[in-house]
């Protein structure tokens, strides 16, 4: 799995979603689930990741052709609450498609205070 900050906001292909605390709880713990751990229960690093400070971890769950990083995004966005079905998701466009009716697409992700 590749993890990585983002220095800001993503300039295109983000949306604005909102999750319950609950929802984000969800999303934590499922997150963690899919990271290998160690011995000490620890996550996995494995290497470098392409950007700078990037890292790949190793991960419980398998990519191929049918289970792609398209249809990993669409399960999370469901454990978050989201009405998102991960059935058939091969591309990213499949993903967004379903977060038209709810989501708001955002050039410029804003903090929303508290």
């Amino acid at each position: 799995m590749l993890v990585m900050a983002l220095p800001s906001a993503p300039s295109e292909n983000a949306f604005v979603v909102f999750v319950s605390r609950q929802g984000v709880a969800r999303l934590s713990r499922w997150l963690w689930n899919e990271l290998a751990k160690d011995a000490a229960g620890q996550a996995q690093r494995i290497a470098a990741g392409p950007y700078p400070q990037s890292v790949f971890y190793a991960a419980t769950g398998s990519y191929d052709a049918s289970h792609t990083c398209n249809t990993w995004t669409a399960e999370a966005l469901r454990v978050a609450g989201l009405p998102v079905n991960a059935a058939g998701i091969i591309f990213a466009d499949q993903v967004t498609a379903q977060l038209a009716p709810f989501a708001t697409p955002s050039p410029q992700l804003q903090r929303v205070p508290r």
